[in-house]
């Protein structure tokens, strides 16, 4: 386990600093240029290894990846998808599953095979060895190729709540009140939710071309929080120089 870092932004100013930020003026023109990255790095492998986050931020690009898959603009069959993170004690079978949300909006749409999806067993009793096997995928097929995450209203990615090291791979997370609060909107009935298994902030490092997208005037306070981090940082840990951060306008980045 890891221990967070008192000031949440303390590690993150290396990690922002170097960003490409895109601002699109609207969340269709934002959706429409996350697909393209990612269907201009699939037709160039076909065999990717994508990480998907689940949620609303993303459901645009599905969209667009759905459409380009039907005028054969991208060919998926091929790829492998590893769900981002997972709520534990959840059965996968639930609404509000990371997985089931995945499945609805993602995977069903765009006719992904199930043995096309790797994901987070969050019902078995050892989830250490469970965040290792995901770790070890992970490293024998030479790392992941695409990562689309977004941002939490608190800032954190998948499940990496502020405060985590930024060298930390798949791991269990206490998540914070704001999350538990947050995370309630995706199950039908009042669901308790204290913890979750997520890849780390290290894994969105290394990915070949990892995507941070925010939309929405309710992100607007985290996004500009952050923007002021990378702007006055000049010690820099890390060069995240490959991470695109795509937003539009609403959220805070211009």
């Amino acid at each position: 386990m890891y221990r967070r870092a008192t000031n949440p932004f303390t590690q993150s100013e290396g990690f922002f600093a170097f960003m490409k930020i895109q601002i699109h003026p609207n969340y269709q023109l934002l959706s429409e240029a996350v697909a393209d990255l990612i269907i201009h790095y699939v037709n160039s492998k076909k065999d990717a290894l994508i990480c998907l986050a689940s949620g609303h931020t993303p459901l645009g690009v599905f969209e667009e990846l759905r459409l380009a898959q039907q005028s054969e603009k991208i060919d998926l069959s091929n790829c492998r998808f590893l769900s981002l993170d997972e709520w534990i004690g959840i059965d996968p079978s639930d609404p509000g599953s990371c997985l089931s949300m995945l499945q609805k909006d993602c995977f069903g749409p765009l006719e992904i095979k199930k043995d096309q999806i790797e994901f987070f067993h969050v019902l078995i009793s050892d989830l250490e060895a469970e965040c290792e096997r995901i770790n070890k995928l992970i490293e024998v097929n030479n790392g992941l190729d695409i990562m689309l995450v977004g941002v939490g209203t608190n800032g954190h990615i998948g499940m990496n709540e502020p405060g985590t090291p930024f060298n930390t791979y798949a791991h269990i997370s206490t998540l914070a009140e704001e999350t538990k609060t947050v995370g309630q909107k995706y199950f039908q009935k009042t669901t308790v939710l204290s913890q979750g298994i997520t890849l780390g902030l290290q894994h969105l490092r290394e990915s070949k071309l990892p995507i941070v997208m925010a939309s929405g005037i309710k992100k607007a306070p985290i996004i500009a929080k952050l923007l002021k981090v990378r702007h006055r940082s000049h010690t820099l840990e890390y060069h995240s120089s490959d991470i695109r951060w795509l937003c539009h306008a609403r959220c805070g980045c211009s």
